[in-house]
């Protein structure tokens, strides 16, 4: 979904791109993440296009950014409908969760971004989900769940 010019210069997003372009704390990060939540509310995602035009309204590279992007999970740069995080810590790792990943990549054809083939899935991983005891533990959009295999994962995710 590759979201071009015209759509992106839409009434909403030139006033939320034209309200941060004047605040005097523009580059800040705080000011660039509530500006990026906003472009996403509007878009979906946050396309390469936009996350350009959202540089150059807070006066910053594109890849500060990009960075930000990666620092904070809520903001997405590609249109997925499901997250799938993975709790990769000691007693997780060592109650199968690793395999449980590979599988899933296999399965979904993750990439390096962390995206499957057909751009509807974000599998992520995390050191720990604070659920030790009952591991190995994941978070299927936001809803904790514990001892699951791939095949079980992939059973939820249809259920979504």
């Amino acid at each position: 979904m590759q979201i071009n010019e015209n759509e992106v210069l839409n009434e909403r997003t030139r006033e939320i791109l034209d309200y941060y372009r004047g605040l005097p704390e523009r580059s800040s990060q705080e000011a660039i993440v509530e500006m990026l939540r906003e472009l996403q509310g509007v878009h979906g995602c946050i396309s390469p296009y936009v996350l350009e035009q959202a540089a150059e309204a807070a006066g910053v590279r594109d890849s500060m950014v990009q960075a930000i992007c990666k620092r904070y999970p809520s903001l997405k740069t590609t249109p997925y409908s499901h997250e799938i995080i993975l709790c990769t810590g000691r007693n997780c790792a060592a109650k199968g969760s690793l395999t449980v990943m590979d599988e899933l990549r296999k399965r979904l054809g993750v990439g390096k971004n962390g995206i499957s083939e057909d751009g509807t899935v974000c599998l992520r991983t995390r050191n720990c989900l604070k659920n030790c005891r009952r591991a190995p533990n994941v978070m299927v959009d936001g809803r904790m769940y514990s001892g699951l295999d791939a095949e079980a994962i992939l059973r939820e995710l249809k259920h979504r």
